[in-house]
C-alpha cells in the first residue's frame, strides 16, 4: 500500500515539493538503544537527546561498535526491518544498536513532506550523535550509520552535519529516487558524507518502470545485485511495474540483504564486472582482491561498481 500511496503523490504533486504540514516536531525523533543486556524487541530503552541520566542509567557502552538505523518513508524505528537487524546485530556480538524513529516526521500519504524533513531529522541525529561521545564516551571509530530508502538520504545528511567529528561510515539501503534525482548532492547521499560510503542498490529506475530507489552512483562502493532494478520472485509475469503492488518488493530486499549479511553464510561476493558479464559467465570467478563482501562486512577499501546474483528466496547470498 505504501508503494501505491507514493505512486499517487508521485502523479498528483508539482516537482517542487511543498513545506511539510505535519504537527510533528524534532522532538518527536526517539532514539531507542538494543544491547546484549536488553535484546528482546520490546526491552529497548530510550535515549534522550541533552539528558546524560538517559545514557548513564543504560546499557550503552561507548567502548562497544555503535550501529545507528535509520527507516524510511512510512516505516518506524520499532518495528520491521530495524528490529530485524537488531535482533541479528545483538547476535553476532556487543553492539550498542540504536533504531532512530521519525515515523512522526514520514508519515504517509505526504511524501514530499518527508522529504523535506530529511535534512532537519539528519541533522537532530548528527546532533544526538555529538551529544553521545560527550555522554556516553562513544567511540566514533566503531559508530556506522545505516539507512534505507529515505532513511539513507538522511544518513548522508546525518554525515553533513556533524560539527566535532567526521562519520566513519555509511549504508545507503537503495537510497530513494523520487525527488532526488535532480538535487545537488548537498541535498542527498553521496560518497562525501563519510569515510566510506556503501550503497546498495535493489529498485533503481523510474516509477513508470516499477522502481522507487536510486540507480546512479552514490557511494564509494556501489553493488548492484540482479543488476540493481528488480530482484528475482518480485515481479509477475514478467511485468516489472508489478514490483510496487508486492509491497515494494524489490526496494526491500536491499535491507534484508544487508541483515542477512550480519550472521549469513557463505556471504554476498561481488565482481567488478557487468550484470550481462556476470549472467552469461563472462566475468572471471572471484579470487583474491578482485572480489569483495557487500553488506555489514564491506571494507574500507571497496570501491567502484560491483555486480552479483542471488537467489529469489532467504536464504539470498550464494558465495
Amino acid at each position: 500500500m505504501k508503494c501505491l500511496a507514493l505512486i499517487a503523490v508521485l502523479v498528483g504533486v508539482a516537482s517542487a515539493s511543498p513545506k511539510p504540514q505535519s504537527k510533528a516536531t524534532l522532538d518527536d525523533v526517539n532514539f531507542l538503544l538494543w544491547t546484549t543486556s536488553n535484546t528482546a524487541t520490546g526491552d529497548y530503552q530510550e535515549l534522550f537527546l541533552n539528558d546524560p541520566s538517559s545514557v548513564s542509567g543504560s546499557y550503552y557502552n561507548g567502548n562497544d561498535p555503535t550501529v545507528v538505523l535509520i527507516h524510511g518513508w512510512g516505516s518506524n524505528g520499532y518495528g520491521g526491518w530495524p528490529v530485524q537487524a537488531k535482533t541479528e546485530l545483538v547476535k553476532a556480538g556487543s553492539y550498542n544498536v540504536i533504531s532512530i524513529d521519525w515515523s512522526e516526521l514520514a508519515t504517509t500519504p505526504n511524501y514530499p513532506a518527508s522529504v523535506d524533513n530529511v535534512p532537519l531529522v539528519g541533522a537532530r541525529v548528527a546532533e544526538f550523535l555529538e551529544f553521545l561521545v560527550t555522554a556516553g564516551s562513544m567511540d566514533i571509530s566503531k559508530l556506522e550509520v545505516t539507512g534505507h530508502s529515505l532513511g539513507a538520504h538522511v544518513s548522508g545528511a546525518v554525515g553533513q552535519n556533524l560539527k566535532d567529528f567526521r562519520l566513519p561510515r555509511i549504508t545507503g539501503m537503495d537510497p530513494a529516487g523520487p525527488f532526488f534525482e535532480n538535487r545537488t548532492d548537498s541535498e542527498r547521499l553521496d560518497s562525501s558524507d563519510a569515510d566510506f560510503v556503501q550503497v546498495i542498490h535493489t529498485n533503481g529506475g523510474g516509477i513508470l518502470e516499477g522502481c522507487v530507489g536510486f540507480y546512479e552512483r552514490r557511494g564509494d562502493v556501489d553493488f548492484y545485485p540482479n543488476g540493481g532494478d528488480h530482484m528475482p520472485g518480485c515481479t509477475w509475469l514478467g511485468e516489472d511495474w508489478t514490483d510496487l503492488l508486492v509491497g515494494g518488493c524489490s526496494h526491500s530486499r536491499s535491507h534484508d540483504y544487508w541483515i542477512e549479511s550480519i550472521n549469513g553464510s557463505p556471504g554476498f561476493s561481488a565482481e567488478p564486472c557487468s550484470m550481462s558479464g556476470l549472467s552469461d559467465g563472462s566475468c572471471n570467478t572471484c579470487t583474491g582482491s578482485s572480489c569483495v563482501q557487500m553488506g555489514f562486512y564491506a571494507t574500507f577499501s571497496a570501491s567502484g561498481v560491483y555486480y552479483l546474483e542471488t537467489t529469489d528466496t532467504p536464504p539470498y547470498a550464494l558465495g
